[in-house]
């Protein structure tokens, strides 16, 4: 089932990028090509532990999911990113399910939208 535009992306942001099509795919673009990999360096600094590491690569993709509107996404990010700055690897490491499952349906949404545009 494709997920609904205000179930992942936050609608002022795709109100403010009316006209600006190319834009937007170009950013959907470049967040589909890198975001994959941060999210595999995140599970790696869980898994060694390093809680600095963790904090950064949360705040980052934080930060990069904000910017594309992706409310659902940096909820998840900033919760890793306490609990991280907490040294609290077991909140952080039951976060990652549903962060994992917030980039899919963010992923899927903006497949979808390249594929329409």
């Amino acid at each position: 089932m494709e997920p609904v535009a205000s179930e992942v992306m936050d609608s002022k942001f795709l109100e403010s990028m009316a006209g600006k099509q190319s834009f937007l795919k170009r950013m959907f673009t470049v967040f589909i090509s890198q975001e994959p990999k941060r999210l595999r360096e995140i599970r790696k600094a869980l898994e060694e532990g390093n809680e600095e590491q963790l904090r950064h690569l949360a705040h980052s993709l934080k930060g990069g999911s904000a910017t594309m509107g992706v409310a659902r996404v940096r909820d998840c990010c900033l919760a890793l990113e306490n609990a991280a700055k907490a040294h609290d690897l077991k909140a952080a490491e039951a976060l990652i399910p549903k962060l994992e499952t917030e980039m899919r349906r963010a992923y899927a949404f903006m497949f979808n939208y390249l594929d329409e545009h």
